[in-house]
This record gives C-alpha cells, sequence and structure tokens, in this order.
C-alpha cells in the first residue's frame, strides 16, 4: 500500500485543467487534454529523452485513461467502492498519508482523488480474477499448447545495430564484410546506448515462433540466419534504419511444467482481465 500510494503520488498527477479542452468523452466522463499533456510531460521527462512528445505518444496516453475511466466506472457500478474491505484499504492508505505529511503538501486533494481511482482499478482487476479462478485443466491445457507451438523451432540472441541515415546502415555493413567484430561495429555506429554499452548485443534469447507472429519483416530477415550471420540490407521503419546480427542460436528448450506454470497461471488471468475490458469498450459510448 505504502508504495502504491508513493508511486501514484510521486508519479501520477492528473489535475483539474484550468481551462478544459475534452479529448474523448466515456459514458459521459470527460478526459480533458490537461490531462493528457500531464501524462505526456511526465513519461518525456522520465524516459530523459529516450522518448519525445509525438501523436503516437498522446494517443496511447489517451487510450490508457479511456480504459482506466472504463474500469472505475464498471468498479462503481459493481459497488467495489463500497466494499467494507476497500474501505478498510483506503483508510490505511490515507492514515499512512498523514502520518507521513503528504496531506499538507500542495495538490494533496487531487493526488488523492488520482489514488483512490487507480487503488479502485487495481480492485476491479482482483475482482475479475478472483470470480473466473483458474482451472488446473486450463493451465495444463495452455502448456500442452504451448510446448505443441515451440516444438522443433529455435530461439536466437540478436545484436542490432540501429541508426538515423541509411549510410551509417550500409557503411556498417560494409565494415561487417570487412571482417569487424560486430560489437566494434555496433559500438561504432549504434544510436541506442544501452545498445552502444554491450556490443549491440541484446541480453535475452527471444523464440523465432514469437518473432514470425510480434514482427514478420523481421522474422523474415533473420529465419535463415546461421550464427555470425548479419542482413544485408538494413531493415528500415519509424525512421531508422537497422542491421541485425545472429550472436547465437540454438533450439527452444520448453521448460517442465511445474516451472512454467506459475507464468502460465498469469498469462491466464491477464486474458480474463483482456477479455472483461473489451466487453466493457463493446458496451461503452466513447465519442
Amino acid at each position: 500500500m505504502k508504495k502504491l500510494l508513493a508511486a501514484t503520488l510521486i508519479a501520477v498527477t492528473l489535475s483539474p485543467a484550468a481551462w478544459a479542452q475534452t479529448v474523448a468523452t466515456v459514458n459521459g466522463t470527460k478526459i480533458d487534454r490537461k490531462d493528457i499533456d500531464t501524462q505526456v510531460q511526465l513519461i518525456v521527462r522520465e524516459s530523459q529523452g529516450q522518448l519525445q512528445d509525438t501523436p503516437e505518444l498522446r494517443q496511447n496516453i489517451t487510450k490508457r485513461l479511456i480504459t482506466r475511466t472504463l474500469m472505475i466506472q464498471e468498479a462503481k457500478r459493481l459497488k467495489i467502492d463500497q466494499d467494507p474491505q476497500f474501505k478498510a484499504a483506503v483508510s490505511e492508505a490515507l492514515a499512512e498519508a498523514k502520518k507521513a505529511g503528504d496531506d499538507k503538501k500542495p495538490g494533496f486533494k487531487e493526488d488523492w482523488a488520482t489514488f483512490q481511482d487507480n487503488l479502485l482499478t487495481h480492485a476491479f482487476l482482483s475482482a475479475v480474477v478472483n470470480s473466473q479462478p483458474i482451472t488446473k485443466e486450463e493451465v495444463e491445457a495452455t502448456y500442452k499448447e504451448v510446448s505443441q507451438f515451440y516444438k522443433g523451432s529455435d530461439e536466437v540472441q540478436l545484436g542490432e545495430i540501429i541508426t538515423q541515415k541509411a549510410e551509417d546502415a550500409n557503411q556498417a555493413i560494409a565494415e561487417l564484410k570487412a571482417r569487424k567484430s560486430f560489437r566494434s561495429v555496433a559500438t561504432k555506429y549504434t544510436i541506442d546506448p544501452r545498445g552502444k554499452n554491450a556490443g549491440g548485443i541484446a541480453p535475452n534469447y527471444v523464440a523465432l515462433k514469437d518473432l514470425e507472429q510480434s514482427a514478420p519483416p523481421l522474422y523474415a530477415a533473420v529465419k535463415d540466419l546461421k550464427k555470425g550471420q548479419y542482413t544485408q540490407t538494413p531493415l528500415q521503419g519509424d525512421g531508422i534504419y537497422a542491421v541485425f546480427y545472429i550472436n547465437d542460436k540454438r533450439a527452444v528448450k520448453i521448460p517442465a511444467f511445474k516451472d512454467l506454470e506459475a507464468e502460465l497461471v498469469q498469462n491466464l488471468q491477464e486474458a480474463r482481465v483482456e477479455a472483461a475490458i473489451s466487453e466493457l469498450y463493446q458496451k461503452a459510448t466513447i465519442k
């Protein structure tokens, strides 16, 4: 509770607008442009320049606020905010805030209202999960599907060089053809700070099956490459040019059921939540 309160008071401030400009209306509840502005400023600041104020970012934030509004509305319809356990949690959090002196700080009233709404969304999500418990049979069936899906497939550890100019990407490829090490070339050309520090090599492996579904162009470019090989032409997208390298390639090893069970349960719970939120959208009037 303390962590949630602290995170909310520090990271989320949806203050009442001094002037109103409605971005969206969700079942009669208005979302103001200043709410979007506040979130954009926060994200850009905390990303330390990695993210910029773009139409795509604003669209994503608007979608998140619409979803949040729908969950709050549904939680109140279900009277979750009147549940004794929820009220006790709110009272405990308020006592902690007062003990810390947060209630004397400027903007606490607005921050506290935001915290209560956030707590209510958490309570709604818990209610969705608890109302539809995941059965052992579901988990076992899912494990079987996962095992079949990845059977006989490979996973790769990728290296990548990201540039803003096609010339830089092509020059990087030329240096790789000249047998320079990928790490040295990546450190020289990539604009990704983390990639530069790691020689362009990702720390984790990714299954080719996952790439096939989530990033078809990347999958097509690397699926037939062997360890030590790289893409011969840059992949272009979103204003960047990328060169990919296979640092390692190995068969996918499916963990034992007992090792994967908790993750499968979580995935199934998330699917329940997504379905519940999708239903809220279908019933909602959003303008």
